[in-house]
């Protein structure tokens, strides 16, 4: 029997072209940043793909503790590739808004 999981493309182009350029500038400099499961949530991102709940969770929290490292000056930093890998501040936004829709408790969270 095969489980089909509700997921979610509606997400901006914004979202799109950050884990499109977090892929670029990642290669840029040798592919050194990031996780395995980073590169892969840029690879869904930028393809437009569907993620499911628990995935926009498991973004909405990394770019919630990682935005901290974010910093658009300097394309070279780690952070700010594993960042746009994970499609940046557009993604957050979407994430927290997609969470509250679905009346998650993330929803509340203030950060």
């Amino acid at each position: 029997m095969r489980v089909e999981l509700e997921s979610f493309a509606d997400y901006p182009d914004s979202v799109k072209n950050n884990a499109k350029r977090g892929i670029e500038l990642n290669k840029r400099n040798g592919n050194k940043c990031a996780t395995a499961t980073g590169k892969q949530r840029a690879a869904d991102l930028a393809a437009g793909r569907g993620v499911s709940k628990k995935t926009i969770k498991r973004m909405y929290n990394f770019l919630s503790r990682h935005e901290k490292n974010y910093d658009p000056n300097d394309s070279d930093a780690c952070g700010t590739i594993s960042y746009l890998l994970w499609g940046g501040k557009a993604a957050k936004r979407w994430a927290h808004n997609k969470l509250c829709e679905l009346g998650e408790p993330e929803c509340d969270r203030k950060d």
